[in-house]
């Protein structure tokens, strides 16, 4: 009886072991495979993969009866399982990087807590230029000359100092329908008095400043404009340094250039930074990274430009967009010195490169609109 009972359970425990190798064999066959998928993925935690672990289990046991059924039911619950895993993960992400964003702007508000409050400003509302605001370029030769000219024998003057071919005039300054306007003209027969002697100029154009009458060290520097049209027209809204005129007889150490337009290329907008160099008698440019406008937007209809300006940097911005920015550092570095710890005055103006005109591409007259200026200082 004993002798039967103990063959009986040897071969109960034989088709044990036999059974739990076939169990084994597949499981780890099971195993290999979904550990691997799921490594490729990147997508399986260790809480999850104790998860897998007693899903893959299961699995194991049903192949033991049905290995055809349970390839198709691993291939499926492990795609239910990554998609599950995916879903988890890339809202986990997007919960981060919301989290990080939120965190960094909450700083920023909390930090800084700064607004910006109007302190100067022109809307061009009157009929005529507010003349307690702003001057005429070249009265006096204030800020600088009026521009070029051609002598008796038809030479061109370069009293700029770089060959431009136009001349600042103030009938070409109006104010009408809320907005400034610079008028840019072709002349034929249209003379200026140099030095008691009728010259005559090629082009007419227009300037303004505010040297004498308003500075701003720091702040945010703003303009809503239009630009004019055509090859050579070359409009800016710039700053120098308030001590700064033509009569000093010595170049400016510091200017800042809000906005070049350029008219053989209107899809560009640039803002530039420049240094005079404490060993030369030159500049040092800080001219790169032009705003690349949107397909969208016409430098010819209305659009703003502007600067913010603290003790650390510069930054230009084209409608609210930041594209550039430069340190009191970084120019320090390479130019010798930081000319930005002191008032600077405004200027708007047309220039016209020497190009104009020569390939018939400038539909004369044309101008450039101005719907305001507004300087903000931060308020803490």
């Amino acid at each position: 009886m004993k002798k039967a009972n103990m063959l009986i359970l040897l071969g109960f425990l034989s088709f044990g072991v036999i059974g739990s190798a076939k169990t084994i064999k597949t499981f780890d066959k099971k195993n290999y495979a979904i550990e691997i998928a799921s490594k490729k993925e990147g997508l399986i935690s260790e809480a999850e993969n104790k998860v897998l672990d007693t899903t893959q289990n299961q699995l194991a046991v049903k192949n033991v009866t049905d290995d055809e059924g349970t390839g198709r039911e691993t291939e499926n619950l492990l795609g239910k399982r990554r998609k599950k895993v995916t879903e988890k993960t890339q809202a986990g992400e997007k919960s981060v990087k919301k989290s990080f964003w939120s965190k960094i702007l909450n700083r920023k508000k909390s930090d800084k807590n700064e607004t910006w409050k109007l302190v100067w400003d022109d809307e061009f509302d009157s009929n005529s230029l507010d003349t307690s605001k702003w001057s005429y370029w070249g009265d006096n030769n204030v800020p600088w000359n009026a521009g070029n000219y051609l002598d008796e024998n038809g030479n061109l003057v370069d009293q700029s100092g770089f060959k431009v071919k136009h001349y600042y005039l103030k009938d070409n300054v109006k104010v009408k329908d809320g907005n400034l306007v610079i008028e840019v003209k072709k002349e034929n027969n249209k003379t200026v008095n140099i030095d008691g002697k009728q010259r005559r100029i090629l082009y007419s154009s227009g300037a303004i400043h505010t040297k004498g009458k308003f500075s701003v060290q720091e702040g945010k520097i703003e303009m809503r404009a239009a630009m004019p049209k055509g090859v050579g027209t070359w409009p800016a809204f710039w700053m120098w340094p308030e001590w700064y005129s033509q009569g000093t007889n010595k170049l400016a150490d510091g200017e800042i250039d809000i906005f070049e337009i350029y008219g053989s290329d209107l899809s560009r907008v640039t803002g530039t930074a420049h240094v005079l160099k404490t060993t030369e008698n030159r500049y040092e440019m800080f001219d790169k990274d032009d705003e690349k406008i949107k397909k969208s937007e016409d430098l010819t209809k209305f659009n703003t430009y502007a600067v913010e300006w603290d003790s650390k940097e510069i930054k230009w911005l084209f409608n609210g967009r930041v594209y550039k920015k430069r340190t009191m550092k970084e120019m320090e570095k390479k130019a010798g010195r930081n000319p930005y710890n002191q008032p600077y005055f405004i200027m708007i103006n047309v220039a016209l490169e020497n190009q104009t005109g020569s390939d018939g591409d400038v539909d004369f007259p044309t101008e450039m609109k101005v719907d305001y200026v507004r300087v903000y200082k931060k308020v803490k």
